[in-house]
């Protein structure tokens, strides 16, 4: 067996079904055996495309997305994407090949040589672990996906040279499938906390990726239930809960109307999050000062920014999903609980922050209650970053966890498309509709060849106001534009034809329910190009 038919073996008996990526020169051995073992190959057009996708398949099933890189160019060309899944924390994993170990940091000219692979996906991983002989692949292998599935999700890399790959191992192969453990917080804690939450009055709950990761929605769902606790959630957790739901406010946290119900509370039962800048509106989130904090990255308690940080803290290290339901059990055992809020009022407070966006953007609050119409409740939307999904953040009611990708992690673009693909891949009879702006298309729109080839039945909606629209947005408010910011784009609707997809110009927001409806029921890989301009939300205005 050579060290590439090993990598195959560990990724097949870890329950692999598929992964993305280009057979560069010197990774080409894997993928061919992946092909042989029946696991699906996705070859991309573009490597960060292929990071995307691993990301938004990982976040969709909760399982590990793997991207194939080639030496150097093919490597480099993934960190942007797989930033993105560190910076949300995804479970990904990255194969890179590398040059034979013989000729490593000689600098004699290989083709594709780099200065120092390791150290840059090193940079943008949790840890790239280097493989010295093909006898340590399953061992390797075996350490990341321990590590994937029992610590906080992160991205993960394996550099194989291209020599081991070919060698065959000296020792018989054996690979014994890593499994996950959920881990549960100190007792002393657990009760400490409970003791906490049942001697409260009003708590709310506010809830983070980590806790779609767990899967923890029906703990939370039952908990904010039994305790009459509204539900916020940052923007990687909306959906951890139905945001219909009577007890949801999603992450409206920082919307006026809200604010009075907020400074009434006086615990916060924190799950699964790090309160990014953009998800607690640049750190002006006001949570009460009592905190009981579940996650399972306890690095992260010491990492929260001064101006969110409550002062008095029970810290629970632990999965989320079996802290909660533990919490519960106790919970309900307690002779009293809190009196919580009346739902009328999280609904009103809801109600109320709507109607006060749609006094001043009725066009764009119609728009968000369009789309959220012509999908399906499990239907799952790819966020590129454009100032449509700006407004999605806030404003889009989301159902189901894993419905909702966006790239907050680093904020880069060129997501949306991707992302799409490798939902779509992830889960075929769901509904797929990515939003996209024109500058970041053109990022990925190579990926339409993908979709085509693969026969992926995906909505892309195309705001096209030839710029990038959020960046002049801010330049403009500045007073530093210059006059020459304006994108020269292609036709979109020939270019998407062109690639093998339907395409169909709106040029009216009435129209954008009627078309997404027969484009999804059409079942074909559709571009809707819109070319229109969208303003800016409350928050960036």
């Amino acid at each position: 067996m050579t060290g590439a038919e090993a990598v195959v073996e560990c990724l097949k008996a870890q329950g692999v079904e598929l992964i993305f990526g280009i057979r560069g020169l010197h990774i080409t051995p894997v993928a061919t055996a992946a092909k042989r073992q029946g696991i699906r190959f996705i070859e991309v057009r573009n490597e960060q495309s292929a990071a995307f996708m691993a990301d938004a398949y990982a976040r969709v099933t909760g399982r590990v997305g793997v991207v194939l890189a080639g030496t150097g160019a093919g490597t480099a060309a993934t960190t942007i994407g797989i930033q993105e899944a560190y910076c949300s924390s995804s479970p990904v994993l990255l194969l890179s090949s590398q040059i034979d170990r013989a000729h490593l940091y000689k600098g004699w000219g290989d083709v594709h040589e780099v200065k120092d692979q390791h150290r840059m996906i090193s940079n943008v991983t949790e840890a790239c672990y280097d493989v010295k002989t093909a006898s340590d692949i399953p061992h390797c292998l075996h350490e990341i996906f321990s590590r994937m599935q029992n610590e906080r999700p992160r991205p993960y890399g394996l550099e194989i040279a291209a020599d081991i790959l070919k060698e065959e191992l000296v020792a018989p192969f054996s690979y014994q499938q890593a499994v996950r453990t959920p881990k549960l917080p100190d007792e002393k804690r657990l009760e400490e906390a409970v003791e906490l939450i049942a001697g409260a009055r009003r708590p709310v709950i506010y809830a983070g990726g980590g806790a779609i990761a767990s899967c923890a929605g029906k703990a939370i769902e039952r908990l904010a239930e039994l305790l009459s606790a509204p539900v916020f959630t940052s923007i990687k957790g909306k959906g951890v809960i139905p945001e219909g739901h009577d007890l949801s406010l999603g992450n409206l946290g920082t919307e006026e109307p809200v604010q009075p119900l907020l400074a009434r509370a006086d615990l916060a039962i924190v799950v699964g999050t790090r309160f990014s800048n953009r998800s607690t509106g640049k750190w002006s989130l006001r949570l009460p000062s009592r905190w009981v904090r579940v996650d399972l990255d306890q690095r992260q308690f010491g990492k929260t920014h001064p101006r969110i940080q409550g002062r008095d803290v029970v810290e629970l290290v632990g999965d989320a999903r079996i802290t909660l339901e533990a919490i519960l059990g106790r919970l309900e055992k307690q002779p009293s609980r809190p009196q919580g809020f009346e739902r009328s009022e999280v609904v009103r407070a809801k109600r109320q922050t709507l109607d006060n966006v749609r006094v001043n953007y009725p066009a764009e609050v119609k728009l968000l209650a369009d789309i959220r119409r012509a999908m399906g409740s499990n239907a799952i939307l790819a966020n590129d970053s454009t100032m449509a999904t700006y407004w999605t953040r806030r404003y889009f009611e989301v159902y189901e966890p894993g419905t909702f990708l966006w790239a907050m992690g680093s904020g880069t673009i060129g997501f949306g498309l991707p992302a799409a693909i490798g939902a779509k891949l992830a889960k075929p009879e769901s509904q797929v509709l990515a939003l996209c702006g024109d500058g970041g298309f053109l990022y990925s729109c190579q990926e339409l060849a993908t979709a085509v080839k693969h026969r992926l039945a995906i909505v892309i909606v195309l705001f096209n106001d030839s710029a990038f629209g959020v960046v002049d947005y801010a330049e403009r408010k500045a007073g530093q534009l210059f006059g020459d910011e304006a994108l020269c784009n292609p036709d979109f609707v020939a270019l998407a034809k062109s690639c093998g997809a339907d395409a169909v110009r709106v040029d009216s927001l009435e129209r954008i329910a009627e078309v997404i409806e027969k484009a999804l029921a059409h079942n074909r890989l559709t571009v809707v190009e819109v070319p229109v301009a969208l303003r800016p939300p409350p928050d960036l205005a």
